[in-house]
């Protein structure tokens, strides 16, 4: 596998097209990370075809009572997913669920959002992250356009933090890395680009300079 620190969202509805990204790029970026759109417009086992190329992170913002969160976590570990997101404003147990039933797949846990009207989740980060150490997560989940939430999130913890919010919403990837961010989530920039290998490269270089600087 690539050491890059892209990953790249696939947020599509079309699989054949989603598969001939992955397949193009999957060995160069670090992970992809699939979404609700895809899953629904085919069927779960695009995970484990995408895991062929590429590690996959199931971006299924889990908020669920627990056993639903362990139906969910469950069946994208055993389809392969190398990573799930889940969110930790549902509490404790909830997100401990998810932490259980996912095995050696890694739990990232949402403690802010990259979007306008993100709010109520972010100026509760503290909280959320408290809730998300006591459940296990393996990692967090903060915007990479919102640098001041990520920097303060970054103080808090040694864990691998991944950032969306790049390229469409505003975000640079060489901030989100100076900023704290481990990996930078691009999706739109790179899936809408008439090259989408030639897009991911260039992101590649833009954060391997960044990390160089950091």
């Amino acid at each position: 596998m690539s050491e890059s620190r892209l990953v790249v969202a696939l947020d599509l509805t079309d699989k054949d097209r989603a598969l001939e990204i992955a397949r193009s790029i999957g060995r160069q970026v670090f992970a992809i990370k699939i979404n609700w759109p895809l899953v629904l417009a085919g069927s779960g086992s695009i995970i484990g075809e995408i895991a062929r190329v590429s590690r996959v992170v199931c971006d299924f913002k889990i908020a669920d009572i627990p056993n639903t969160n362990s139906i969910i976590a469950k069946f994208a570990r055993d389809q392969g997913a190398w990573g799930i997101i889940s969110h930790s404003f549902t509490g404790l147990e909830s997100l401990r669920s998810v932490v259980e039933a996912s095995g050696d797949t890694k739990v990232f846990s949402v403690v802010a959002m990259s979007h306008p009207g993100s709010d109520l989740i972010n100026d509760n980060y503290r909280k959320l992250m408290d809730i998300s150490e006591r459940a296990g997560v393996y990692g967090y989940i903060a915007p990479g356009n919102k640098l001041s939430d990520l920097s303060e999130i970054r103080k808090r913890t040694k864990k691998t933090i991944m950032s969306p919010g790049i390229g469409s919403q505003g975000g640079r990837a060489s901030d989100a890395i100076k900023a704290g961010a481990d990996l930078v989530i691009v999706g739109r920039s790179i899936y809408e680009s008439a090259d989408p290998v030639t897009a991911a490269e260039a992101i590649n270089e833009e954060i391997a300079k960044a990390v160089e600087q950091n």
